[in-house]
């Protein structure tokens, strides 16, 4: 089994704002517990997406997110920056179960597993 190709940005946002809410909100249950959260979906000069997001709850702030496509269609919410926590320890989940992260070089790269 070889490495699956990389995600790319998130070009089209219709029909998968509800889908990227849930992805969203379902990482940061898994990683800091219970929140609040407030969506603010931009588009970058380069076209790809991009959500800034207001947390409260568990964990309180503001991060954003670069919207990425896996080569099968699943949406991945990434972090920037990544807490260095979740980059080294639990990855970040794609819709499609897949984990990514970022390299020592700061790519993308599949999680690995136990």
């Amino acid at each position: 089994m070889g490495i699956p190709p990389t995600p790319t940005p998130l070009t089209d946002l219709k029909k998968r704002v509800n889908e990227l809410r849930a992805l969203i909100r379902d990482l940061l249950t898994e990683l800091v517990g219970p929140v609040t959260l407030v969506y603010d979906f931009y588009r970058e000069w380069n076209g790809c997406w991009k959500v800034r997001v207001e947390v409260s709850g568990a964990a309180s702030g503001r991060l954003e997110f670069t919207l990425l496509e896996t080569a099968d269609g699943a949406l991945l919410a990434l972090p920037r920056p990544l807490p260095e926590r979740w980059r080294t320890h639990t990855g970040i989940p794609a819709g499609d179960g897949s984990r990514w992260t970022l390299d020592d070089s700061g790519h993308l790269v599949p999680f690995p597993l136990a």
